[in-house]
């Protein structure tokens, strides 16, 4: 039928809770946000028109009895009813039934400390009004649909309730999965989350309303929320519960301003100059946070969570996303991808279309692939290492078993040497050098400790960075060619990123502040400066200059040679601990907190 606003009065309680006194529940931070952005646009007469009241991190009792009235005695017949709840889900351990926890929720004492589901679809079942909506954000929140397992006694009952009338329940998820908070780059901003914010999206701007036809229905705005997950790899698998006789509308598609006319002014044509100068420019890559890029053939990647967005460095367009849909890091050589597909098998892709190449037929361990230079060095399942020419595509030699030791970080090349580093079986890590030309094992140090995953390798040396335990921590040397130390330095502070290597200096950041400069050959400290604040990713270097991003918000350029702060830019670059800034001569790229794709020109020091 048709769709009209209901007659009677629309209400809708908004209920978030994001502080848990018990130390099972963490604390959530987009609760809060998720009922402010919600009750802004359901409140607006344009779009949703309700009369919102908003309870956030009230207690138990506050909430039961508002629930009550809200659902009893003000919910008339021609009255639309909408709950929203934003919280932790949890399980009662004794017979699975979904409750909501609150503040003073006990998770071994769900039925007295926490909101029953039952409670709240008794509530549904008893209400008079037929306009009814009930969307749970929140963990398990499937098993509040009626027949779901653990829907508890009354789940027959609240399915009749629902059936035949214009009546639903939207979850965030299935009754396994858990909701998810949304990223949180900005501490002083939090974020809705990934199943509200596009719910809030769809109302806000109208895309919700597929048909056209102004007005947002319950199932329209839902099929949009689903649209939105899937497309950006969310790991949620919304439900929709509910026999409609006909549909909600829940909101109306708020009128967009039309734009004012403008005079185009003639633009006087640029005095021609040997050479266009390079200008700053900025390009949406991701959808959010995201690794710092990667430039291959002319394309920077950006990687965000199972995604590839691949920009045009000279045009700044977004070629394609590429979905990563096998677990492991992806590797890049010229304008082909590298990764792992389906059950481990070696798989090709142009960067510029996404479409597959033909490529040699090789198992891989999960994750075990990386390109150094113009060299592929994978592990397969049953230990070996291999090594293939990318050029030619030759083996480089025959497979090396390294007797499960498995690799854990990417291989790095000094003195004719590939230096790995490895696990065995029983956790402990090594280093090991491969004779680069012949494949064979030439020396494998033993570690004393754990190490941390970053580390830098040189033509002078293999340096590792061992975490403090009972005592400071230290940047350890190893000499390429043997397993002997060179040099250990005790370190002021934890270490923060991976070190970069240039020019014969160590470069690394640490907790206080503090950026070191240390010969690669002695150790010794060759300048010490302060940042702003902590480095967000390993420094780069280039033309003399390095490059450092702090949580500051400051991209720096410091000479090398001596420390010497030469400018810096004002961009909150997204974290990266093993990644950095890729460089290209005349050009820095970054990737902000929001996923944004930055070029910046450089200039010798």
């Amino acid at each position: 039928m048709t769709l009209a606003f209901a007659e009677g009065h629309r209400g809708a309680l908004l209920i978030g809770t994001g502080r848990y006194d018990h130390p099972d529940l963490d604390t959530l931070r987009s609760p809060a946000v998720d009922c402010a952005g919600l009750a802004e646009v359901l409140r607006d007469k344009e779009i949703g028109g309700f009369e919102v009241q908003e309870l956030v991190d009230a207690d138990l009792s506050t909430l039961m009895r508002a629930m009550e009235e809200f659902f009893g005695r003000q919910a008339g017949r021609d009255d639309v009813r909408l709950l929203y709840l934003s919280c932790h889900g949890i399980l009662n351990p004794r017979n699975d039934k979904l409750h909501f926890a609150v503040g003073g929720t006990d998770p071994q004492l769900p039925a007295s400390t926490a909101i029953p589901a039952s409670f709240v679809r008794d509530l549904v079942e008893e209400c008079r009004a037929l306009s009814i909506i009930v969307i749970l954000d929140c963990c398990f929140s499937g098993r509040f649909l009626p027949g779901a397992k653990g829907g508890g006694d009354g789940s027959a009952e609240f399915q009749k309730a629902l059936a035949g009338h214009g009546r639903v329940v939207i979850t965030a998820g299935t009754r396994t999965q858990r909701a998810y908070e949304g990223d949180h780059p900005d501490p002083a901003a939090p974020a809705p989350s990934v199943f509200t914010g596009p719910l809030i999206n769809g109302l806000r701007t109208g895309d919700a309303d597929h048909d056209g036809d102004g007005l947002i229905a319950v199932r329209e705005l839902y099929d949009y929320v689903c649209r939105q997950l899937h497309e950006e790899g969310v790991a949620q698998n919304p439900r929709f519960g509910g026999e409609l006789q006909y549909d909600i509308a829940l909101a109306r598609v708020k009128p967009k301003p039309k734009p004012k006319k403008v005079r185009e002014k003639r633009v006087p044509r640029p005095a021609v100059s040997e050479g266009p100068p390079r200008q700053p420019w900025q390009a949406r890559a991701a959808l959010g946070p995201a690794c710092q890029p990667v430039l291959s053939d002319g394309v920077l990647v950006v990687r965000e969570k199972r995604r590839l967005w691949v920009v045009d460095a000279v045009t700044h367009d977004r070629h394609i996303m590429i979905e990563l849909k096998y677990p492991g890091e992806p590797a890049f050589h010229g304008d082909t991808m590298y990764f792992t597909g389906k059950g481990g098998r070696l798989q090709l892709a142009d960067l510029r279309t996404g479409r597959p190449r033909h490529c040699r037929p090789l198992t891989l361990a999960p994750g075990r692939l990386w390109v150094r230079g113009d060299v592929l060095y994978a592990q397969t399942p049953l230990g070996h290492l291999y090594a293939v020419d990318l050029v030619t595509d030759d083996e480089l030699w025959q497979p090396l078993q390294l007797h499960d030791l498995a690799l854990t970080q990417a291989p790095e090349v000094s003195k004719g040497n590939v230096i790995v580093r490895v696990r065995g079986r029983n956790g402990a890590e090594q280093v090991a050098a491969v004779d680069a030309a012949r494949g064979r094992l030439k020396w494998i140090y033993a570690t004393k400790g754990p190490l941390s995953p970053e580390w830098s390798v040189t033509e002078q040396g293999v340096h590792l960075l061992r975490p403090a335990e009972s005592g400071p921590s230290q940047l350890v040397t190893l000499d390429p060619t043997a397993d002997t130390t060179l040099w250990t330095r005790d370190l002021p502070a934890e270490p923060v990123a991976a070190p970069v290597a240039a020019e014969g200096l160590l470069v690394l950041g640490d907790k206080d502040h503090r950026l070191i400069a240390r010969d690669t050959s002695t150790g010794e400290t060759q300048w010490a400066k302060r940042t702003r604040g902590r480095l967000l990713t390993r420094p780069v270097v280039q033309d003399g200059t390095l490059y450092t991003a702090d949580r500051a918000g400051l991209l720096t350029a410091w000479r090398l040679r001596d420390g010497r702060r030469l400018r810096s830019h004002e961009i909150l670059v997204g974290e990266d601990a093993e990644g950095g800034p890729a460089v290209a001569p005349g050009m820095l790229y970054v990737t902000d907190f929001r996923g944004d794709l930055h070029g910046l020109p450089t200039r010798p020091a």
